[in-house]
């Protein structure tokens, strides 16, 4: 309890005492007053320690105002208590597994979310957080078991979290040399959707890492057509794949069809301006770089390219004048990376 502050009488005796010290702590809290809403609700459990509304909000305020420690010994006395019911007793076991989670205690955060669990097998907000803590705690199999059980009440964020866990669990196994297991596992996100831009990245790169040229291209592609903002990273190993098989004109044809798709996606138009640049067409790359300054003026990456461009194509005055927007755009803060 707070020490060297005055106290407000409470006198349980009094009808209506308890009711008004609770209004008053609401309203103190309400107003951001934490030392007084502390000050009131420990007055009230000092005067009737039957009254868990009020010791379980002043754990809460304990664990929110940082105060790890305390909430903890309250909700560890509380059900050290012989007179708590079933439903009581379930209520604070998931507060003090509340108290470890927040204080970034995850062992024994999971500890007590499982014995709540076997207490309560439904309850969801324990099941959430037993597979985001295994999962932190890179215990996959674990974390993917309690995904089954948590999708029956919240299918959309078990399904969410599951594909996350299965690509991360991919990725462990790659970094521990099993590359095999990490492509089974990368399959498994991929049966569960089709469109993860992440699945289909790591297995472009697996697939490359063994010599499967044709199968890495096919799984890069489909990763940036799931998230066009992977091909700042994936369309130069795109580029060198169809290099290696000789086919440049159907990774040129390939960029087209993308921006068709997606005409604002500036890593696009700029890796066909460069393709189209590095074969001697000057004039249609300085065109498509152009466009894409339209769509996505914000790039400053498309304006350096471009300048570039100009001065390769021996037009240093446009150079000049690529440049000096650059500038000006920088000065008035509008310029982004690409």
């Amino acid at each position: 309890m707070a020490l060297g502050r005055r106290r407000p009488a409470v006198d349980p005796r009094k009808a209506g005492s308890v009711e008004a010290a609770l209004r008053r702590s609401l309203r103190a809290a309400v107003a951001g007053d934490w030392p007084t809403a502390e000050t009131w609700l420990e007055r009230i459990v000092e005067a009737d320690s039957a009254d868990l509304d009020a010791y379980h909000a002043l754990a809460r305020l304990y664990r929110e105002q940082g105060d790890i420690g305390r909430a903890i010994r309250m909700h560890q006395n509380l059900l050290l208590r012989g007179d708590l019911d079933k439903e009581k007793k379930n209520e604070a076991l998931l507060e003090l597994a509340r108290d470890f989670d927040a204080g970034g205690f995850a062992e024994r955060a999971i500890a007590g979310y499982e014995e709540v669990l076997d207490a309560n097998p439904r309850e969801p907000e324990a099941l959430a957080r037993l597979v985001q803590l295994h999962g932190e705690l890179r215990d996959y199999p674990r974390a993917l078991a309690l995904v089954k059980r948590w999708r029956r009440f919240e299918r959309e964020a078990a399904d969410a979290i599951e594909l996350e866990l299965l690509v991360a669990r991919a990725q462990a196994q790659a970094d521990e040399g099993d590359a095999d297991a990490a492509r089974g596992t990368l399959k498994r996100a991929l049966r569960r959707d089709k469109t993860s831009a992440a699945a289909w990245s790591m297995l472009g790169d697996l697939e490359a890492e063994r010599g499967r040229d044709s199968r890495a291209i096919d799984a890069w592609r489909k990763a940036v057509t799931a998230d066009g903002t992977l091909g700042r990273g994936l369309l130069p190993k795109i580029e060198a794949g169809y290099a290696a098989r000789k086919k440049p004109q159907d990774y040129e044809k390939w960029l087209r069809s993308l921006i068709e798709e997606r005409p604002a996606e500036p890593s696009t138009r700029l890796a066909l301006a460069r393709t189209l640049a590095s074969r001697g067409d000057a004039r249609p790359a300085i065109e498509e770089l152009s466009r894409a300054i339209e769509v996505a003026p914000g790039e400053s990456s498309l304006r350096v390219e471009l300048g570039r461009m100009l001065l390769d194509a021996g037009q240093d005055g446009e150079a000049l004048k690529s440049y000096a927007a650059l500038l000006d755009a920088i000065e008035r803060g509008e310029e982004s990376d690409a």
